[in-house]
């Protein structure tokens, strides 16, 4: 009888669930507690929600994501990339589809706004591009106006505006709604953004130390990706000082370069040497020394420390910056690159993008610094030095003239060499900059300091 029996009733034949053998098991189950842990078992079989919400994972903490976090008032939390930030609203990168399943409400409101943001956007950016057009006259005109063909097509302002279908978005909140800010590391996002390109799972709560190990097991690069966003994102419309920015580093990748390097503050531009036989001349016929005597003009232009300028130069703070300011605006550009070189046993080399920004001052836009090291230099290279025409007339009229003994010219052309290897190295960091930020008018963004 059922009400004596210790067995479990059986309704239906336990193996129609879960096959003979184990159905055997489960009838010969006498026991109460054995009764009492199969409940449990089936109870976990057939309501797999209870068990699921006794097992969620603990949510991870923003401080330990990759994505940005911004929390807003009467949503939550939102989780993306940041994309720009005022006093007056805080906007942020976010997947489509982490918005329509975690905040479906918001994500139906934000996709009506977001459609007359874009219309709007699109008109003020088309004024933009007329207004960057006509800017320029001959070459100048020519390569500017291609470029901006191609963005047009590129963002699609020839057609009606529809992002439906774009993998991100971008969301605006007024300051005031918003809380607390959890803006990740550039190698953070860096691993945010990499993910999402990458199609990796669940980034936006997935902590920064588990998406780099996801993103490694897939044998992905992680210091040697570029990553390009821009042509899943609707046309994004930076603000006025970030279009000024933009439109700096446009020119300086696509037109001539107003471009200088030196030390202390003594520069010369790049590009424009003088003629070795002509100084050597004139030097021969009495330049002499007062000032900078044509013999340290050839050194500073082979980057030889030992020959450069000792007259002290005491000007002002940033003074030395005017020549070259006042060169890129006689030239009609928005940038210009100085290369400024400290020698020594290390040869420093740091190169810094001016920029002319909205209020018609220069700040600077990037920099990037590199170092050699004179004892590192290899012996081919500084052969390579010595064999060069300019520099052996060099050592020529040293021994002439007495002015330096060989360990001082050996140290000079070892420094020749670490400023070539360290001043190429920068300017190619700067290339590489310029070169992402110059492709699209919109994507990345970019940082713009005071």
């Amino acid at each position: 009888m059922i009400g004596k029996s210790n067995t479990l009733p059986v309704l239906l034949r336990p193996d129609e669930f879960f096959g003979a053998e184990m159905g055997i098991a489960i009838l010969h189950l006498n026991s109460a507690w054995k009764a009492s842990a199969l409940l449990v078992f089936f109870v976990s079989v057939f309501n797999p929600g209870i068990i699921a919400a006794q097992q969620k994972p603990k949510s991870v903490e923003p401080t330990k994501l990759a994505v940005d976090v911004v929390s807003v008032r009467k949503i939550g939390r939102i989780c993306g990339m940041l994309f720009d930030q005022n006093q007056q609203s805080v906007s942020i990168v976010v997947r489509r589809d982490w918005l329509k399943q975690n905040r479906p409400e918001f994500s139906k409101e934000h996709s009506v706004s977001e459609k007359e943001a874009l219309e709007a956007g699109v008109v003020k950016v088309k004024q933009r591009i007329e207004a960057w057009r006509k800017e320029y006259k001959g070459d100048d005109a020519t390569f500017i106006g291609e470029f901006l063909d191609d963005n047009e097509k590129l963002l699609g302002l020839d057609k009606p505006v529809d992002v439906s279908n774009l993998k991100y978005t971008v969301v605006t909140f007024e300051r005031e709604r918003v809380g607390k800010i959890y803006q990740q590391t550039a190698e953070r996002r860096q691993l945010a953004g990499i993910g999402w390109s990458e199609d990796i799972e669940n980034v936006e709560s997935t902590s920064a130390t588990v998406l780099k190990r996801k993103l490694k097991n897939k044998d992905i690069k992680i210091a040697d990706y570029q990553l390009m966003l821009g042509d899943q994102m609707p046309p994004v419309f930076e603000s006025d000082a970030k279009w000024a920015a933009r439109k700096a580093l446009v020119e300086f990748a696509l037109l001539s370069r107003v471009e200088f390097q030196g030390t202390g503050t003594m520069f010369y531009r790049r590009g424009k040497k003088p003629d070795p036989a002509q100084a050597i001349r004139a030097m021969m016929q009495g330049g002499g020394f007062g000032g900078m005597s044509q013999i340290e003009q050839l050194g500073k232009e082979l980057g030889l420390p030992e020959f450069r300028d000792r007259s002290g130069n005491k000007n002002q703070k940033d003074a030395w910056l005017k020549p070259m300011i006042a060169a890129a605006e006689k030239e009609n550009r928005r940038s210009f690159s100085v290369s400024k070189l400290t020698q020594g046993d290390t040869v420093e080399v740091q190169t810094t993008l001016y920029f002319n920004a909205l209020d018609s001052r220069w700040y600077p836009l990037a920099e990037f610094a590199s170092s050699e090291r004179l004892a590192e230099q290899s012996t081919d290279d500084v052969d390579v030095v010595k064999n060069d025409p300019q520099v052996a007339r060099i050592m020529e009229m040293v021994e002439q003239l007495g002015v330096g003994d060989a360990s001082v010219v050996d140290k000079a052309i070892r420094s020749g060499v670490a400023t070539k290897k360290a001043l190429q190295k920068s300017m190619s960091d700067l290339d590489e900059y310029v070169d992402r930020y110059s492709f699209e008018i919109d994507n990345p963004q970019i940082e713009v300091q005071r």
